[in-house]
């Protein structure tokens, strides 16, 4: 739900100011819709709102949890989860090497623990080009991949509510 702010606050010269300044530095032209400064506080309530729900639904979901409980992972995850879609192979020295602001052994720890826990899964590519047997081929489960899907509809579809209730 927008929150349609109307109550109009009397702010400082100082406030004013740094709203203006902060306005000026974002990019709006970016958004699917034009939003007016005097909006601004309602797009941001609501992208908090829609913050705070995206963390409240990795909470009963253990793959989405576990990619977000940091970066490191979530990068890792990314660079899979697109081998995956694309059908390309990939493995702990290629994610290595797409990640070079960590160790191969940060890399290789994080794959190895989200095998453990089922949320990455040893798989052939679906266009498997090497036949080198040495290579671990790593996917991501079925369950994260519709967790991680499921929640980016959920984000998609919170935004086109959002610009539906702007717009009307």
């Amino acid at each position: 739900m927008v929150l349609n702010v109307t109550k109009k606050i009397n702010l400082s010269t100082e406030d004013l100011k740094r709203q203006k300044n902060i306005i000026s530095k974002l990019n709006l032209a970016k958004l699917p819709f034009d939003i007016s400064p005097d909006r601004m506080c309602a797009l941001n309530l609501e992208m908090a709102r829609h913050s705070s729900a995206v963390l409240k639904y990795q909470e009963d979901k253990s793959g989405i949890k576990w990619i977000f409980s940091s970066i490191k992972k979530y990068k890792v995850f990314l660079i899979i989860f697109e081998s995956n879609e694309l059908g390309e192979e990939i493995y702990k020295e290629k994610i290595s090497s797409k990640l070079p602001e960590y160790s191969y052994k940060t890399v290789a720890q994080i794959v190895d623990d989200g095998i453990k826990l089922n949320f990455f899964i040893k798989l052939d590519a679906r266009s498997k080009t090497t036949t080198d047997q040495k290579i671990r081929n790593v996917r991501p489960s079925e369950e994260v991949i519709i967790e991680f899907i499921n929640w980016k509809i959920d984000l998609l579809a919170s935004l086109m509510k959002f610009k539906q209730d702007l717009i009307n």
